[in-house]
């Protein structure tokens, strides 16, 4: 019998959103930071989360709703992470969510698994572990928490009308990073960008006749838009303020357009040559040069 060759995983610095990057740097800057994360960090405690994980959701195992969790662990190998916990929670509004650091875990509704189809519950998957791929957890965890308890936190008085919407923009634009992702575990877009439409229509018997190519010339009336006028786009970026992710259709158009590139490509086409060491920790490839692992941060030689 023949040996299934071992794939290789992506590098979330290979597929890492600029405007992710760029929102993660300012809001870093912002006075505050530094000791609203400390504050948090003396106040967050995995276990409790497990532990509300545990008591009132079904966690998804390999012998708890198998369907399911066979989806996982393709994604983590091709994104190179560890296996997240994965839990089913009672909630008729389709979303998904990661929390963590050390212990980190992902949550469907039942919402979405109603909504969702097999392979469009892959790419959501896939989008939430390119939140863990691209070290997103964290910091994903602290704006969910105290952005939503507020100054019920001890600590989070701290925390300004200037870094509470800088969070929300960072919190957007590293949406665009894990739609990455998600392409990348795909290797296709069009799914990607269906989830969005399914996610903007809310009702799959309609979404499945929706013409994609006309949901994604939307997003260029939107820019359009934005484009005619300071005042416009003064107005639209008022309607995103308070909102952790960006607008269904420009993320639409957005992957679309980056999967046409050779980057992409790239990616794609390193996955799928014939794998090489790998980091004894993470089991990222490696490259023959590297001194410590890039994932990780191992030492190797």
């Amino acid at each position: 019998m023949k040996e299934e060759k071992e794939m290789n995983s992506a590098n979330p610095r290979d597929y890492y959103h600029p405007q992710d990057r760029e929102a993660l740097e300012a809001l870093k800057q912002i006075p505050g930071f530094s000791a609203a994360l400390k504050a948090f960090m003396k106040i967050f405690n995995e276990n409790m989360i497990r532990g509300l994980n545990m008591s009132n959701k079904v966690r998804i195992t390999d012998k708890q709703l198998p369907q399911l969790y066979r989806l996982l662990p393709p994604i983590c190998e091709k994104l190179g992470i560890a296996e997240p916990e994965l839990y089913l929670e009672m909630d008729p509004t389709p979303n998904a969510y990661t929390y963590g650091d050390s212990i980190i875990s992902i949550t469907v509704t039942s919402g979405l698994v109603d909504l969702m189809n097999e392979e469009e519950i892959k790419v959501v998957l896939a989008h939430e572990c390119g939140h863990i791929a691209c070290r997103h957890v964290l910091y994903h965890t602290m704006a969910r928490m105290v952005l939503g308890a507020g100054s019920a936190i001890p600590g989070m008085d701290l925390l300004t009308t200037a870094l509470k919407f800088a969070l929300f923009h960072w919190e957007r634009c590293s949406e665009f990073s894990c739609d990455r992702a998600a392409a990348i575990v795909m290797e296709d877009p069009v799914p990607v960008a269906r989830v969005m439409s399914l996610l903007a229509s809310g009702s799959e018997k309609i979404s499945s006749q929706i013409n994609m190519e006309l949901y994604m010339e939307q997003a260029k009336e939107y820019q359009h838009l934005l484009d005619r006028s300071n005042w416009d786009k003064a107005l639209q970026y008022l309607a995103l303020m308070n909102q952790s992710h960006p607008f269904l259709s420009v993320r639409a158009a957005e992957i679309n357009n980056w999967c046409k590139t050779r980057a992409y490509e790239n990616i794609i086409a390193y996955i799928h040559e014939e794998g090489g060491d790998r980091c004894p920790v993470c089991g990222t490839v490696i490259q023959e040069e590297w001194m410590f692992c890039r994932q990780c941060g191992t030492k190797l030689k």
